[in-house]
């Protein structure tokens, strides 16, 4: 009677201790849970795991063991037991996922492990649980365990070579680290950007947005190109020919001066020009040029490109190609183009001027969508006259900041300051649209003016309104400068 009231009496206190320390511990954990969802901690996922999973099952567990005072050896107590591992191995794979190889800013060291690393930390832990629970809870030999499954190895090894090999060659990435996500790489003749590193494959996605999937065993054994690295400035050179009665140092004048003027071209390095070849049909020269990253260098070498065409046509220089031209039996190849009188009749305001005035042979010259037309480093020498586009004329402080002041269209003049109405040093023209403009000297545009007042009149009426223009976006620049600085 003694021993049984014992007996009960031992069990009580751990009953006891249950009802009162697992509300405890719930309430604790709840707490813990409000806390870290309101930083936006990444621990508070494994936290509800173990408030939901862990906790009641542990609490089983006690109960099982202390107050039912269940056998360790019996079936109910394994079972138990085997849950309770299980959850609390789900809970450490939390841990692992959330807070070891959760997502991180991209600095920091977390967004910097391949989900190569990630994939087998996780088998690791689930393999080493699965053997405490195969050894510890239900009793059996590892050394069997692990005996059958070397033997069974040998025979899935042999079944599945290529995807072991490429998940022993996906390791040897890892460990050597060629590339990572986020690198521009050139592969299987595919060039495109790492968008995840698996035990099977590296997935590239290439500018044309399509996905390629490369096999890890053809990186490991082949030869691939890291674009990124060692650093991520990218090197592009491009050929282009020129005529041989273009001189090469005007050529590389001019070439440089493109390169220094383009978007997206790094000064540092410098680009470069090189002579390099005397080609059939013209002089070859290679143009050397950075872009700060792999993103940048399709658009900055369009933006190259595009403009060289409009450059070398208002410097005079020609690229030759070996063509042969058929033309109709109508059609005559060396007929006149149309003279600057004829050009400027499209043009009512210089009608009158052009029956007293001889505007001799002024040139017509083309830029590009974006180009600077007129500025600080860009003086243009005569008057221009817009025939075809637009332009936007802007003002810019000793910061470098720009300001737009308004727009000049077909009909419009440009260029001294008698006529643009600004000063050389502090504003410019750019390009909003492919320009036509046709360029006189002082003296044609002086005759052209005194031979008729009205277009006088009328461009000292532009000349007004874009000082004025000017003078407002500059007062609204001070006074907003002024502004922020209260």
């Amino acid at each position: 009677m003694n021993g049984l009231l014992d007996l009960q009496l031992s069990n009580l206190w751990p009953a006891v201790t249950l009802a009162i320390g697992f509300p405890l511990v719930m309430l604790i954990l709840n707490e813990s849970i409000s806390a870290c969802a309101r930083r936006g901690l990444a621990i508070s996922r494994a936290l509800r795991t173990t408030r939901n999973l862990v906790a009641p099952s542990l609490a089983v567990l006690i109960f099982a063991r202390s107050v039912l005072a269940l056998s360790s050896v019996s079936t109910s107590m394994r079972l138990i037991q085997s849950v309770f591992l299980v959850f609390l191995l789900y809970a450490a794979l939390g841990v692992v996922n959330d807070v070891i190889f959760g997502r991180g800013t991209q600095e920091s060291w977390r967004a910097r492990v391949p989900k190569l690393f990630a994939d087998l930390s996780r088998a690791v832990l689930v393999a080493l649980g699965a053997l405490v629970i195969y050894s510890h809870v239900w009793g059996h030999e590892v050394q069997g365990a692990l005996t059958a499954l070397g033997v069974g190895s040998v025979v899935i090894g042999l079944a599945l070579q290529e995807p072991l090999g490429n998940i022993v060659s996906g390791l040897m990435l890892l460990f050597e680290r060629p590339l990572k996500v986020g690198d521009w790489v050139n592969a299987e003749g595919v060039t495109g950007k790492v968008i995840e590193i698996n035990w099977r494959s590296v997935h590239i996605q290439t500018s044309t947005r399509e996905l390629r999937i490369v096999p890890n065993v053809r990186l490991y054994k082949g030869a691939f190109s890291n674009l990124s690295r060692p650093t991520d400035i990218r090197t592009e050179v491009i050929q282009i020919g020129f005529s041989y009665d273009d001189p090469p140092n005007r050529v590389k004048e001019v070439l440089g001066a493109l390169l220094r003027e383009t978007p997206g071209v790094l000064s540092d390095p410098a680009p470069a020009i090189r002579t390099v070849e005397y080609g059939d049909f013209s002089v070859i020269y290679k143009v050397i040029f950075s872009v700060a990253r792999q993103e940048e260098l399709a658009s900055t070498r369009d933006a190259l490109m595009t403009r060289l065409w409009y450059v070398a046509r208002r410097e005079g220089l020609s690229i030759p190609f070996p063509i042969t031209m058929e033309y109709s039996p109508g059609e005559n190849p060396g007929a006149p183009k149309a003279s600057p009188q004829e050009l400027l009749r499209n043009h009512p305001r210089f009608k009158p001027a052009l029956k007293d005035a001889s505007v001799g042979q002024p040139s017509v010259v083309e830029f590009a969508k974006g180009e600077v037309v007129q500025g600080k480093d860009r003086p243009f020498h005569g008057f221009g006259l817009i025939l075809q586009g637009r332009a936007a004329l802007r003002i810019v402080d000793r910061h470098g900041h720009y300001t737009g002041v308004g727009e000049i269209g077909v009909g419009e003049c440009f260029g001294e300051t008698i006529v643009s109405g600004m000063s050389g040093d502090g504003f410019s023209i750019v390009a909003l649209q492919d320009l036509k403009v046709m360029i006189f000297d002082s003296k044609t545009m002086n005759d052209l003016l005194n031979s008729s007042p009205g277009l006088a009149a009328e461009i000292g009426e532009a000349i007004e309104s874009r000082r004025q223009a000017t003078m407002s976006a500059k007062r609204h620049h001070s006074a907003a400068k002024v502004a922020r600085s209260m």
